[in-house]
């Protein structure tokens, strides 16, 4: 799944009496201005919680929801997650679902594209793996190891180590024995299952970059973003309401 919508489910039937004071006309307008406000405190109340729930978020997951606003001709307000555009950026529900719902996590791409050298397993960063500040490993780190290792070639576009570049490692001692790079798959004594992805830093030096685990990583449920949502709706809809109807007497005397 790339991505997921909320929608904000306003029953204006209870409120009618807060639009007594309009025209018929400006209704519409008021209810679609209403529920993209109760949208937009939805969206809000989602980054708030992920900061409380998620340790030290990067900006990419804090601003992953946005609002498709309600039209007076379309009376519908919806709180729904941005589209991604591969590894770097994937769609924000493709991640975020697993905090939501609980359970298995879905394989990433990169771990897709390495089936063939890890025999379809996972990964989880190794104990020298390139972190950012959010704790993540590095997305530079991960496309250099499927260019290195030749596998980062999908839809006609292909960015893997060339011959000379490999040719140049090579000079410079700076790949791993018997590999045209300094990334290396590890493999585990006896059976030869992978175990992970090294990298040869020098003589006698390796950095454990990537761990291979053939079980789905499990994650408990930490956030209800549908929750968020009703509570938000269920909280705010009266006082957006009333705020709008304020706003749209004074515009008519302006």
């Amino acid at each position: 799944m790339t991505g997921v919508d909320f929608r904000v489910k306003i029953d204006v039937r209870p409120t009618m009496a807060a639009f007594d004071k309009l025209a018929s006309s400006e209704i519409p307008d008021a209810i679609a201005m209403s529920m993209n406000k109760v949208a937009g405190a939805a969206k809000r109340a989602i980054r708030s919680r992920m900061t409380e729930v998620f340790d030290n978020p990067n900006r990419w997951t804090l601003d992953s929801f946005s609002v498709l606003p309600a039209t007076p001709e379309h009376l519908v307000a919806t709180v729904i997650t941005k589209d991604g555009t591969g590894e770097k950026s994937p769609g924000a529900y493709s991640y975020l679902s697993i905090q939501d719902t609980g359970g298995r996590r879905p394989m990433k791409r990169s771990e897709y594209l390495m089936r063939g050298i890890s025999e379809g397993q996972y990964w989880i960063p190794g104990k020298d793996a390139p972190l950012d500040a959010n704790g993540n490993i590095r997305s530079g780190e991960i496309t250099r190891i499927l260019s290195r290792l030749g596998l980062f070639q999908e839809n006609g576009f292909k960015a893997n180590l060339t011959a000379r570049s490999a040719r140049t490692l090579a000079r410079r001692g700076a790949n791993a024995r018997g590999q045209r790079s300094e990334y290396f798959v590890a493999r585990e004594r006896g059976n030869g299952r992978p175990s992970g992805i090294y990298k040869y830093i020098g003589p006698g030096k390796v950095a454990q970059i990537l761990v291979f685990t053939p079980a789905a990583p499990n994650y408990k449920q930490r956030i209800s973003f549908d929750g968020i949502v009703a509570d938000v709706v269920a909280r705010e809809t009266d006082r957006m309401i009333g705020q709008t109807v304020r706003y749209t007497l004074r515009k008519r005397l302006e």
